[in-house]
């Protein structure tokens, strides 16, 4: 059985297998919405079925049995339908079992699939199928008859939107009206004695099931009866048949089941079937046209129209009237029909058509003859005679039924589950008010002897029910009925003619019709539209009639009427026989004075006087005495008679009467001050303008003396009100009876009214009245009165206590811009108390009280929740520094820091300090849900399971905004809120038996969106709370916990989830918020973004995605989002849904590592790369005005004209945005090492079309540049702000959003709404402040559409740069791609550095701009090497750098400076960086004019201009700043004046060496490297690396002016080696304790090393530069190589016993480069210093032992493979993949740089380093002067240095043999990379390049040649020294001449370097081998890898000599 519903794949909806018929006539109804088309498609396609719904459902038919046999079966919507084998048997079984057509039963099952899915149990229960599917059935056939009648009143009703649509199907599809009509009259009688099938009757629950369905239909077609007849006059026969049916039914209570009917349900069912007949009945006769019309019989007759058309008819009705049963039932019936009678009766005889004498002759009979003595009563008329029929059968006792049956109330309708459709609509309220108004014009109410009942019907009409049905029957009565009948107002008349003597009724009556109905639907007043007028014209016309009474009822105290202080007199009258009248002016209570001599109308006698005075009078006033009078008896302050006052014009004196006094029924004051509080509640209630009139009527009342009432402290309104809520929390602690609890709700209910009108008055009172909130020395009495109200499970005062909250709570919201200091403190303590209180005496006991209904417990959860949201909701976010002061105390508080002070309380009630108590009534409500709510179902409580909904919704509200708080609180641990929404709380449950239970509630609420229980609000808030749980959680360390694993069903929640957002039907609120949980949850909740991608938990393999058992694929979050974006039509219909999809795919593939193998199939896909590619390049046009344009109501939200432009704008702008970052994502992941592979991603591919096109790629760039701010408009907005309203801020109404829930419009950056609040309650009644206050909502709209389109447009930009930056390395192979860049960021340039909109947010936007530039020329810099430049962009870019550069509205040098928070400085740096490269590069090309190299370097100049003063301040800055980004920005700045001051741009130094010496930068260095830490060590010895960072780039600065002559002789001049002595350095470097590795940590090179390296090559340079002027080298270098010489000496002293670091060969190379300038600084001087001299000397003897070591390890190749010691990880790493080189037999096999890189790169390095020390061994000898010597005498001058000795010794100096043992190696090397040849250079690993460069067989070639040529010359120049020496001594005697050569060589070489005793023969036979091996080596040098010609004649020479030499030795020996 196909068992996936909504969460299936997706697909085209079919509405007859979608669509329900609850759902379509949801629509129809407005519960939900639905567009026109789809709504029309549904309907046609189920017209057969509604024609005939009113028979019932197709029964089984052969056709359709042979269609679903046939396993295919085409619907009427065209759905084609696959019949499954195992479906085939269920259907049989729906058909059989429902007495069901087939294809209707199949039909019924998929649509019951897909609407309420499949449980595991009903899929293998076919029994419990079947029975979910009756009751499925059942509701559909009830819902199929509730359509017609819906669309029967759309039809009706021209305003309704889908009036026309009903219009077409009901014309089309139904008969006409009354035939229609009359085919339902003839259902109604047929359905009840209906019998079943016998597959039914055969069971007695079934059979009783059925017969309840019966009733169930019969009522929803009586229901449509009533409809179908509403809108015309029914014709006679058509009102004669239904008032037969109605007797024949007995008004439906004749039924043939009627025995199974004996549920409560079924009781219900049957009276709402008895009321809606007499209803239907009354509406037939159409009273209102009776009651106000003329009646003309004559046109009804002639016209045919209407009942009254035919007198056949109508004598037919009366006769069936008059011989209905004498049952109360049928009074209404009887009434409505005697009412219309007597209206004909009525009609003047001369006006009676022919037709209806002989009918009107029956009504009116002639009067019978009397005789003279005969006494003969009046005849009644027929008409009179039904009336008063009705009357005795007691039709006003069934009307105050009917009023109270579920038919006229919403709440019992939900409360009793009613199958009523439109529970309390106004028509049915209409007709009784019809039937009421018809009884009082035909009947005087005087004679009514059930005054109560009138009273009660009449209070049951207006005064009951909610207010939008009551308002506008109100009006009517106000504006209609009074006007057209006076008699209609009669019984408001009776009752004030009996006041005050009978207070109630006249209040309960004007209560009734003051528009408000009961006083539980106060909460629910509109402020708006047709229906709040009505209501408050209602309430004017109640207080105007109350204000005007024009009489005053009083009973006459017997001892007021005789004796000397008589008051009243009798006097005789003609008409009356005698009336009463005053004998002094009397003071009501009240105030007003009855004037002395008044007359009064007897009203009885029996028993007490009554009579009523002819004054008129305020009965406003006379209640408030009233109030004053209870309060002053309760404040034992009553006194008999008030002293007399003088009255002018002769009145003598004025008696004050009280309540006593005038005979008022005061039996229960407490119900007296309880009405009068409940009137006043419903007129004062959201009534500003009445409330506010009460407040200055009553403010100084006074009499018609203008004296005060009572005395000079008469209160007023307010204060009386005040004074009762005191007296009854008071009386409530004193008294033993019952607490009077209603008058305190009544008092709490006005003054919660009052507040806004009068706050000033209020909130003092209640901050001195400890009794009810308590403060910090009492509890307060309130307390008391809730425990009665718990004793007794009502809350009526509870809840009024917490509306006043709430009041208090918005009226300080609203008016925190108005109010002063003092009274914002005031209300800080106010507010702060009752939250006190509500929190600790209700919050947390609430849920375990008691309750006599349960929806009481649910209001006041709703309440307290509110009040916390709207805190919440409303203030501002709360800083972590500001926590403190808002603990200060109200008197220094700013105007918004009472919301900080409550915002703080309820965060650290629920969240800082939260306890189990506080947070248990919060999640148990929640936990427990979803079972309560099930149970309130299954006992019919719908009433209470509506309020339970309104609970949730409210917790899941707070809940929400608590956490998202605690998302900017910094908060990292899991707070106890955030435990219990996963572990839940112990709670009991209501709904089972006090059963404890222990739920999860992320798993509850997770189910409020999957299950869809409570309708799709709660769906929208339960999935919103999810993303603020996920949004917290995630930021709690160590490790966020897992919602996967608290959901019981975690692969069903994602799949309903899922489910959702395919629905097309779908809120589309609720599936952004379903699109924004996913997000979130992939980039927060690992495990639940593995179902969300792949379906599953965790990936199986390849079949991850598919159902188990192969059913097909599970539609995952990814692949719907695929789908999405494969629709194109979704861009511009659902632009919020396409942007968020496109969100949780970036979020996806920014955890691609995650679901790698998921989204291995999507990223092969070229067809999702297309779709991505189609997106990411599409065009988005100008984005539209933000201006926001007029107003409209979109969802009761006020909307602004261009809000939807500008969102779906934004939403594209966003799309587009996250459909780049994808690209530049995927490219990420295919090349995570940044290389990339040989085969490009798909995505590749698409970024190609793209940068190949030039112009498409710049107009793609300029797009993403756009920003539509306006810094105008904000500045305008924040000027308006600061002067109309100055303690107003925007960022106090910013709203705080989870990411993703902010949605683009004009409510996106700030509340509007709340904006425009606030400052109309502060502008009052001024106008002008009025106007302003509008201007600045209007603004702030269009400031929020401003930021929507900016913010849209910043995210462009970073998916930009974001795609460049990850681009540049796929690109780099692409031919002709610098070109196309460099064009686009030339344009781009060239707009960044016009761009003349100034302020911050304009500076975050050219730091991004600047961003994305850096991007594209990051792209051209990977372009591939050998392109000819084309200056044709590159001089436009460069030009617009350098504008940049100097630009004045962002100085680049104020972002160095961090004068502002957005810093854009670094990339700008790194385009001057690629600027000058590229600058130098084109300026080396022969390519290039001389014009454009004038132009280069003029604009790099004027650029290095910006780099020069940046470095100047980043020195300044550093000399008290350690920070690390000075040390960043020192070494970019570092970097790119290398690049700038490229010798190749510039012809001479002298522009940037100018403005170096103008800002002295190089002196500031100098300072700054002083004061620096250079050597890395503190002064604890502790290491900082990072301090020692800064000196590295100083000195690095330095190597780069060494680079150049003149800038060398300035950094010398300056005193660069003076200020390199007074480094901490120092110390280190006489100490000789300079090491190459960290001292802390071995992993690492020393920072100090480094240091001195670089000083050494800076040293270098100067010496090279200098060298030869004045005594810089005497002095300085001298004492610079002292200062150092025991560094110097340590690094020269290395053997090949130990081992080397690069940084140490680095070192050695050096200091050998220094010691090689001196040399030849030295040698060019005529007189050589002394001390150059010995240093030299000193060198040279060292120099001679490091060769001798040199030369050990060079021809040992196993020891030079361990010889380099790794530092580094790298290095260590890259080593050891060369152990295999410990098996080479010779250094040669060594120069193979692909098996060898680094042990490659090292010897090249050791021969670089033989060469120099050979050359500045050269120097100081004057070898190659001596190469010229040809005298022998010259010979003997010169002194050798080197013995001439063909012994190696590893511990001493280097020999001539060693010297002939290192030129053959080199020979060697010579010779092997000549065999070898060219070779292509293969990059070997980049080892810290400055340290070994990588191997380069030419640089290798070329360096050894020239070693070979020192090591020759060197080596003949010893050698010829020494044997033209002029022997002294013999060697073998051991002269003393010998010995004192011996001393002297000691001297030189610090040991001897003599033969000793060696024969001289010997000695010369040894130095002839020498020669000759000289001369045989010089034979074999392969010169031609050298230097060509010169070089083969030096070896020439060298021959020559060696020859010569040994000629000389041998005559020398033949001599001897």
């Amino acid at each position: 059985m196909a068992t996936n519903g909504r969460a299936g794949q997706l697909k085209k909806p079919h509405d007859l297998t979608d669509l329900t018929f609850q759902r379509i006539h949801g629509a129809l109804a407005h519960h939900e919405s639905m567009d026109v088309e789809p709504l029309q498609a549904a309907l046609e396609h189920r017209a057969p079925l509604l024609r005939r719904c009113i028979d019932g459902f197709p029964k089984p038919s052969t056709a359709s049995r042979t269609l679903v046999t046939s396993g295919i079966v085409t619907l009427r919507d065209g759905t084609s339908l696959q019949v499954e084998e195992e479906d085939k048997e269920i259907v049989w079984e729906i058909s059989g079992h429902l007495d069901l057509d087939e294809v209707e039963a199949l039909t019924l099952l998929r649509l019951f699939i897909f609407n309420e899915g499949l449980s595991k149990s009903q899929a293998s229960t076919p029994a419990l199928l079947l029975d979910a599917l009756t009751e499925f059935y059942f509701e559909e056939r009830l819902f199929a008859i509730r359509i017609l009648g819906a669309m029967l009143r759309g039809k009706d009703n021209a305003a309704d939107p889908y009036h026309e649509l009903c219009t077409q199907i009901v014309s089309e599809n139904l008969p006409r009206s009354q035939d229609f009509a009359r085919e339902i009259l003839k259902a109604l009688v047929d359905r009840p004695i209906r019998s079943f099938p016998p597959s039914v009757t055969k069971d007695p629950r079934t059979t009783a099931r059925w017969a309840k369905q019966n009733l169930k239909e019969q009522l929803c077609m009586l229901e449509t009866f009533f409809w179908s007849t509403v809108a015309y006059s029914p014709d006679g026969g058509l009102v004669a048949g239904f008032f037969k049916a109605a007797g024949e039914t007995n008004l439906g209570r004749v039924q043939k089941y009627e025995d199974l009917l004996l549920d409560e349900e079924c009781s219900r069912l049957i009276n709402d079937l008895m009321v809606l007949f007499g209803i239907t009945g009354v509406q037939l006769l159409k009273l209102d046209k009776v009651l106000d019309e003329v009646l003309d019989l004559e046109l009804a007759t002639k016209q045919r129209y209407g009942y009254l058309a035919s007198v056949e008819d109508v004598e037919q009705i009366h006769n069936i009237v008059a011989n209905l049963p004498e049952d109360h039932s049928f009074s209404p019936m009887t009434l409505a029909w005697g009412c219309v009678v007597a209206k004909i009766s009525r009609v003047a005889a001369d006006d009676v058509p022919t037709e209806y004498q002989r009918f009107y002759a029956l009504l009116n009979p002639p009067p019978p003859r009397k005789g003279r003595a005969t006494f003969v009563e009046p005849q009644l008329s027929l008409g009179d005679s039904l009336v008063n029929r009705s009357l005795g059968l007691g039709v006003l006792p069934v009307l105050q039924s009917y009023l109270q049956s579920p038919i006229f109330s919403t709440s019992l309708a939900a409360s009793l589950a009613s199958t009523v459709t439109e529970p309390n609509n106004e028509q049915f309220r209409y007709i009784i008010k019809c039937l009421l108004m018809s009884l009082i014009d035909l009947v005087q109410v005087e004679y009514i002897e059930d005054y109560e009942g009138i009273v009660s019907v009449w209070t049951g009409i207006y005064g009951t029910g909610e207010m939008p049905v009551v308002a506008s029957l109100c009006s009517e009565f106000w504006m209609r009925d009074v006007t057209t009948s006076v008699q209609r107002r009669s019984l408001l008349d009776l009752a004030s003619s009996r006041f005050p003597v009978e207070v109630s009724p006249l209040l309960r009556l004007l209560r009734s019709v003051s528009g408000v109905g009961g006083l539980a639907e106060l909460d629910s007043l509109e402020d708006e539209g047709d229906r709040a007028a009505n209501r408050l014209l209602s309430a004017e016309r109640v207080y105007q009639y109350f204000s005007q009474l024009q009489t005053f009822t009083q009973v006459l105290s017997p001892h007021h009427l005789h004796g000397a202080q008589a008051l009243y007199d009798t006097r005789p009258d003609a008409s009356l026989g005698y009336y009463y009248t005053n004998s002094r002016a009397l003071r009501f209570p009240g105030g007003s004075i009855l004037p002395v001599g008044s007359r009064g109308r007897v009203i009885s006698t029996q028993g007490v006087i009554v009579v009523s005075w002819k004054h008129q009078h305020s009965g406003w006033d006379f209640i408030l005495g009233v109030l004053e009078a209870i309060h002053s008896r309760q404040s034992a302050q009553t006194g008999t008679t008030r002293a007399s006052r003088h009255l002018p014009r002769g009145m003598a004196k004025v008696t004050d009467l009280e309540l006593e006094d005038i005979g008022m029924q005061t039996e229960n004051e407490e119900e007296l001050v309880a009405d009068i509080l409940d009137l006043l509640r419903s007129l004062l209630q959201r009534n500003l303008e009445l409330a506010g009139e009460f407040v200055s009527r009553f403010k100084s009342r006074s009499d018609e003396e203008g004296l005060p009432v009572t005395g000079s402290d008469s209160p007023d309104l307010v204060q009386i009100i005040l004074l009762i809520l005191k007296d009854a929390l008071l009386s409530s602690a004193s008294s033993r009876g019952a607490p009077p609890t209603r008058v305190v709700a009544g008092a709490l209910g006005v003054l919660t009214a009052l507040l806004p009108v009068v706050p000033a008055a209020i909130w003092p009172f209640l901050r001195s009245l400890p009794q009810l909130f308590g403060d910090e020395r009492q509890a307060g009495l309130t307390p008391h009165l809730l425990d009665a109200e718990r004793a007794a499970g009502t809350y009526s005062m509870t809840l009024a206590l917490l509306d006043l909250v709430g009041a208090l709570f918005d009226e300080a919201f609203r008016m925190v811009l108005t109010h002063n200091r003092t009274l914002q403190s005031m209300k800080a303590d106010v507010l702060l108390r009752a939250l006190h209180f509500v929190h600790s005496e209700i919050w947390i006991e609430h849920i375990s009280w008691k309750y006599a209904k349960v929806t009481e417990r649910f209001e006041i959860g709703r309440k307290i929740g509110i009040i916390y949201a709207e805190v919440l909701k409303l203030s501002p976010p709360l800083a972590p520094q500001s926590r403190e002061s808002v603990k200060a105390g109200p008197a220094v508080m700013s105007s918004t820091s009472t919301l900080g002070l409550l915002t703080q309380f309820i965060l650290d009630t629920f969240l800082f300090k939260a306890t189990t108590l506080t947070i248990t009534p919060l999640i148990s409500t929640i936990t427990t849900s979803l079972d309560v709510y099930e149970a309130l179902q299954r006992s019919l409580r719908y009433l209470d399971a509506d309020g339970l909904v309104q609970l949730v919704d409210a917790n899941l509200h707070l809940t929400q905004l608590v956490l998202s708080r605690k998302r900017a609180s910094g908060v990292v641990r899991l707070t106890l809120l955030e435990q219990a929404l996963f572990t839940g709380v112990s709670t009991t449950s209501q709904a089972f038996s006090a059963r404890v239970l222990k739920l999860e509630p992320v798993d509850i609420i997770a189910s409020l969106v999957k299950t869809r229980t409570f309708g799709p609000g709660i769906a929208l808030e339960a999935i919103q709370l999810l993303c603020a749980l996920c949004s917290s959680v995630s930021m709690t360390q160590p490790a966020p916990p897992a919602i996967v694993g608290h959901l019981v069903d975690p692969e069903g929640v994602a799949a309903a989830y899922v489910g959702s957002l395919a629905d097309p039907y779908e809120d589309l609120d609720l599936r952004k918020a379903i699109w924004n949980f996913i997000t979130i949850a992939v980039d927060t909740q690992p495990a639940f973004a593995s179902l969300f991608v792949s379906g599953q938990l965790h990936s199986a393999g390849p079949e991850t995605g598919r159902r188990e058992g192969g059913r097909g694929r599970i539609l995952t979050a990814l692949e719907f989002a695929r789908q999405t974006l494969a629709n194109p039509a979704l861009w511009d219909v659902t632009p919020s849904l396409h942007a968020s999809a496109l969100g949780m795919l970036d979020l996806v593939w920014q955890h691609a590592l995650e679901h790698k193998q998921a989204l291995t199939e999507v990223r092969e896909d070229k067809q999702f790369w297309q779709d991505i590619a189609s997106i990411a390049w599409r065009e988005l046009g100008a984005p539209p005005d933000s201006v926001p344009g007029d107003f409209f109501d979109d969802d009761d939200e006020v909307r602004v004209g261009r809000n939807d432009a500008v969102s779906q704008w934004a939403y594209h702008a966003t799309s587009k945005a996250h459909a780049l970052h994808v690209l530049a994502i995927d490219l990420k992941i295919s090349s995570p090492d940044g290389q990339s592979s040989s085969i490009p991603p798909a995505s590749c591919i698409e970024l190609l079309k793209v940068f190949q096109a030039s112009q498409q790629l710049r107009k793609h760039v300029n797009e993403a540049l756009y920003c539509s701010y306006d810094p105008h408009l904000h500045d305008q907005l924040q000027q308006s702000i600061s002067t109309y309203f100055p303690a107003f801020t925007l960022d106090s109404v910013r709203s705080e959003p989870l990411p993703g829930q902010r949605s683009y419009g004009d409510h996106y950056m700030y509340q509007a709404d709340v904006v425009h609040n606030w400052l109309m309650k502060s502008a009052k009644n001024n106008q002008e402040i009025a106007r302003q206050a509008t201007g600045i909502y209007t603004a702030t709209c269009a400031a929020n559409l401003n930021w929507s389109l900016t913010d849209s447009q910043i995210i462009l930009l970073r998916s930009w740069k974001q795609l460049l930056q990850q681009s540049a390395s796929w690109l780099k192979s692409t031919k002709g791609l610098e070109a196309s860049v460099i064009d686009s960021a030339a344009s781009t340039a060239k707009i960044v550095a016009g761009e003349r909109r100034s302020g911050n947010v304009m500076r975050a936007v050219h730091a991004e701009r600047l961003d994305m530039l850096q991007g594209l020329v990051n792209v051209a810099w990977q372009a591939p090497a050998g392109q000819i430049i084309d200056t044709t962009n590159f001089l436009p870019l460069l030009k617009s750098v350098r504008l940049l550069s100097l630009n004045e509205v962002f100085p680049p040098i104020e972002s160095l400076r961090r004068y502002h928070s957005n810093f854009f400085h670094r990339p700008l740096l790194c385009i001057v960086y690629y600027c000058a490269q590229r600058a130098a590069e084109i300026s080396a090309s022969s390519h290039v004019g001389l014009d454009q190299r004038l132009t280069i370097s003029t604009d790099i100049s004027e650029i290095s201009a910006l780099v020069i003063d940046g470095l100047r301040y980043v020195f300044e800055s550093m000399i008290s700043s350690t920070a690390v980004v000075m040390d960043e920005d020192l070494q970019m700045l570092v970097a790119v004046f290398d690049k700038c001051t490229e010798p190749r741009i510039h012809s001479t130094p002298s522009a940037w060496l100018t403005r170096c010496q103008d800002v002295d930068l190089i002196r500031a260095s100098l300072d700054l490297l002083a004061r620096s830490n250079v050597s890395g060590l503190d002064a604890d010895g502790s290491y900082d690396t990072k301090r020692a960072m800064s000196a590295q780039f100083i000195l690095q600065f330095h190597i780069i002016l060494a680079r150049l002559p003149a800038s060398t002789e300035r950094l010398a001049h300056e005193g660069a080696l003076a200020a390199y002595a007074k480094t901490n350095l120092t110390s280190l470097l006489e100490a000789g304790a300079v090491e190459p590795t960290s001292p802390s940590h071995n992993a690492e090179y020393s920072l100090g090393h480094r240091a001195w390296c670089n000083m050494l090559g800076v040293t270098t340079a100067m010496v090279n530069v200098l060298g030869g002027e004045g005594h810089f080298v005497d002095t300085e270098i001298v004492g610079f190589v002292q200062m150092c010489g025991a560094q110097l000496t340590k690094v020269l002293g290395w053997t090949s016993d130990a081992p080397m670091t690069l940084s140490h060969l680095d070192e050695i190379g050096l200091v050998i480069g220094l010691f090689h300038a001196v040399a030849a600084q030295s040698v060019e001087a005529s007189q050589p210093d002394p001390a150059v001299a010995d240093i030299l000397r000193a060198f040279s003897e060292r120099a001679l032992l490091l060769l001798q070591q040199l030369n050990y390890a060079l021809t040992h190749p196993n020891h030079l493979s361990t010889l380099l010691e790794p530092v580094t990880l790298e290095e260590r790493t890259q080593m050891e993949k060369e152990d295999n080189a410990l098996s080479i037999e010779t250094t040669i096999q060594l120069l193979d740089e692909r098996a060898y890189p680094v042990l490659a790169s090292l010897v090249q390095k050791l021969l670089i380093i033989v060469r120099d020390i050979m050359s500045v061994l050269v120097i100081m000898s004057k070898a190659d002067q001596a190469l010229c010597y040809s005298d022998p005498l010259q010979w003997a001058r010169h002194l050798a240095q080197v013995p001439a000795d063909s012994k190696v010794s590893a511990t001493g100096p280097a020999s001539v043999g060693t010297l002939r043992d290192l030129a053959g190696f080199m020979l060697e090397v010579l010779r092997k990379l000549a065999k070898a040849g060219p070779t292509t250079s293969h990059p070997s690993p980049n080892l810290r390049s400055s340290l070994l460069a990588s191997y380069d067989a030419q640089e290798t070639q070329m360096t050894t040649f020239q070693a070979v040529e020192q090591s020759f010359l060197y080596a003949y120049t010893q050698l010829a020294a020494t044997v033209h020496q002029p022997p002294v001594a013999s060697p073998l005697t051991g002269r003393t001449d010998e010995q004192a050569m011996d001393i002297e060589r000691e001297g030189i070489f610090s040991q001897s370097l003599a033969p000793g005793t060696m024969d001289r023969l010997r000695l010369m036979r040894q130095w002839k081998d020498l020669a000759v091996d000289l001369n045989l080596l010089a034979k074999d040098v392969p010169y031609k890898t050298g230097a060509g010609a010169t070089a083969k004649l030096f070896f020439d020479e060298i021959q020559k000599s060696t020859y010569t030499l040994v000629q000389t030795l041998d005559r020398r020996m033949k001599g001897q």
